[in-house]
């Protein structure tokens, strides 16, 4: 098992799809489809109940490739605030549904309206995981079993 830092997230662990070599002493990680993992991850946060952690935040805003100032134009907030949800703040839950919105619509999936409103009018972060397990299986990243 390989805990995936360097996503930026504290809670990915990649069950296999890696590969460690040591070079003159140092250890090297490298990881297998990338893009894949990455999509995978931001699936799984878009899709989780609970509210956004501050890591899942960024995280899905360096996925979407917008900056801190580009996306506090979107939700008519300034670049400071988006950088204290990144870190401290607690993400108001309209802006946590608008960012899951604005990736899923980056990806031109077609999520119900009804299942954004669902997360909205949970205020509860009910569902929150602790560690999210991820494994390659043919070529795709997935959710382990």
């Amino acid at each position: 098992m390989y805990h995936y830092t360097e996503s930026g997230l504290s809670n990915i662990i990649l069950a296999n799809g890696y590969h460690v070599e040591v070079i003159d002493g140092e250890e090297y990680t490298s990881i297998d489809d990338m893009n894949g993992l990455h999509n995978a991850i931001a699936q799984a946060i878009v899709d989780k109940n609970g509210a956004l952690t501050n890591e899942e935040f960024k995280f899905l805003r360096v996925e979407l490739n917008i900056s801190q100032k580009a996306l506090g134009d979107k939700f008519d907030v300034s670049e400071q605030t988006i950088a204290r949800y990144e870190k401290t703040t607690k993400v108001p839950r309209v802006t946590d549904v608008a960012l899951r919105s604005l990736y899923m619509e980056s990806l031109n999936k077609n999520n119900s309206i009804s299942f954004f409103l669902d997360l909205l009018a949970d205020t509860e972060a009910r569902g929150a995981f602790e560690e999210l397990i991820l494994e390659e299986v043919d070529r795709h990243w997935r959710i382990a079993a």
